[in-house]
């Protein structure tokens, strides 16, 4: 070994010396706010204090239309006019039915429509969680029609960014309704699926050029809620959409509906994935589940191959036969080139569920975890949830609320659900946070090496101080990546959160 010169044994020393009180200062604010998490976890109400200003990083996993309340439903059919039909407990516009502004003197018609609107009133009964859940988006459709869509994002961006929320990608429309009817027009067949693509290619066209002032229209909705814009990562929240499927669509509409949410995805930056949606454990779903995957293939390979996030084993054998959980997410993952999973719920179900896992670990494939919405729908919470099942093989998981307001949650009661009912600890849930940004599909380079949240690049190795500015090299990578500029967000979040519980109190 060659001998250290003594002036640079000296400054290493002073280096390391830094080093460790910087960690030591670290480790000592989260110690501090360690023990105030211990303390809140006696009550749920105190909980709820420390978690609601816990900093939370993303919700990648949001259904617009179910994430309104029906509270703000019934304000917008009262403000329009429209009239409420107690026999179907919908609104309308039939003159000869009840005028919706009745329901605030009639108790009776009042939860009525805010039972059958969402879980909140539902005790089971004759009808189980899932039917009455999915029910629900039957009955308030007529309501949440005269929500603008100014209220509807305002509501759900706003009361993520209350909650101390960095990010979200949001299920929503992302083009005007004329243009989005054109494109569905007299669609090609999906037997060739070759011709039926060249055949739409004109219309995906038309339809990106339709989304862009759309969403450059939608970006003033910022204002609403107090910042510049939406999608800009240098406001409080950003936000990134994300185009739906419908899996009981008719295989030709299916085929049209993948195509252009691909093609967005691979277009348009604020668009950055496409999904799909309905009940997973449906007929159709089912029987329909291998030709979908194949038509995600031939386009995803065709059409610019971006990201994907795919629902897959929200099942449980109350509803799915097992054959039907023996792969469902396995191909979604392989053939529907799927980088993250919603639910997952099945995974133990899943042929060789061990090496299934281990692949995801190794290619970074999430799991959108949905407590709430698990629990309502499939009735599977505590030691019946998968969640410490994916975390004991190194997936990368991180909480999501999926319909909130058919839920009656949000991101907060989703975090005291991971406490109470997961026995997710502070460190847990500052990863899950940490997950939730990682994976989200943000562009750009990680803050972290290796995804190792323990190992910040060199440029932001003091970041987590109070007293850190960043340098030029940090600013030059701070500016060719959007991901990083929203996990120094979080970060930063994190460290200002902790200082506020100092380890000598």
């Amino acid at each position: 070994m060659i001998p250290l010169p003594r002036v640079g044994l000296l400054r290493i020393t002073a280096a390391a010396l830094v080093l460790s009180a910087t960690l030591q200062l670290s480790l000592a604010d989260e110690a501090g706010a360690i023990r105030a998490f211990e303390k809140a976890k006696r009550t749920d109400p105190e909980l709820m204090v420390f978690l609601k200003r816990m900093p939370k990083g993303g919700d990648l996993h949001v259904h617009v239309s179910g994430a309104v309340y029906s509270d703000y439903m019934l304000e917008a059919a009262i403000a329009k006019g429209l009239t409420f039909d107690p026999a179907t407990a919908q609104f309308g516009t039939d003159a000869s039915k009840i005028p919706a502004k009745q329901l605030l003197t009639d108790n009776s018609l009042l939860y009525r429509f805010l039972n059958a609107s969402s879980m909140r009133g539902w005790s089971g009964g004759g009808q189980s969680g899932h039917d009455h859940f999915f029910a629900t988006f039957g009955i308030f459709g007529g309501a949440l029609g005269a929500v603008s869509r100014t209220k509807m994002l305002a509501e759900v961006i706003g009361r993520a960014k209350s909650q101390n929320e960095q990010y979200m990608e949001l299920m929503v429309g992302v083009t005007p309704n004329d243009a989005t009817g054109d494109y569905f027009k007299d669609i090609p067949s999906s037997a060739n699926m070759a011709q039926a693509l060249e055949t739409l290619r004109p219309r995906l066209a038309r339809l990106l050029l339709s989304a862009k002032p759309y969403l450059n229209d939608t970006e003033r909705i910022g204002k609403s809620i107090g910042q510049s814009s939406l999608t800009n990562v240098n406001n409080p929240i950003a936000v990134r959409y994300i185009w739906s499927c419908n899996r009981l669509s008719s295989p030709d509409q299916f085929f049209a509906q993948a195509a252009a949410g691909i093609y967005l995805a691979a277009h348009e930056p604020r668009i950055v994935a496409m999904n799909m949606v309905a009940p997973e454990d449906h007929p159709l779903s089912q029987a329909n589940f291998e030709g979908q995957m194949r038509m995600i293939d031939f386009l995803w390979r065709r059409l610019g191959r971006p990201n994907l996030t795919l629902h897959a084993g929200e099942l449980t054998p109350a509803i799915s036969t097992p054959e039907a959980m023996r792969d469902r997410i396995r191909k979604t993952i392989e053939i529907g080139h799927a980088r993250r999973i919603g639910h997952g719920v099945a995974i133990a179900w899943e042929d060789d569920a061990e090496g299934l896992m281990a692949k995801m670990r190794r290619e970074g494939i999430a799991v959108e975890i949905c407590l709430s919405s698990n629990a309502s729908i499939l009735g599977v919470s505590g030691q019946q949830h998968p969640l410490h099942l994916y975390r004991a093989h190194g997936v990368p998981v991180f909480l999501n609320t999926d319909d909130e307001g058919v839920s009656r949650t949000t991101m907060t009661l989703e975090w005291i659900r991971a406490v109470r009912e997961q026995g997710m600890s502070f460190a847990d849930l500052k990863e899950m946070a940490r997950n939730s940004i990682e994976y989200s599909f943000l562009p750009g380079a990680s803050l972290y090496d290796g995804r190792n949240y323990h190992a910040l690049k060199r440029a932001f190795h003091g970041c987590r101080q109070a007293t850190w500015k960043p340098s030029v090299a940090a600013n030059r990578l701070l500016q060719a990546s959007e991901k990083m500029r929203v996990e120094l967000r979080l970060e930063r979040a994190i460290a200002t959160f902790e200082a506020k519980y100092p380890s000598s109190s």
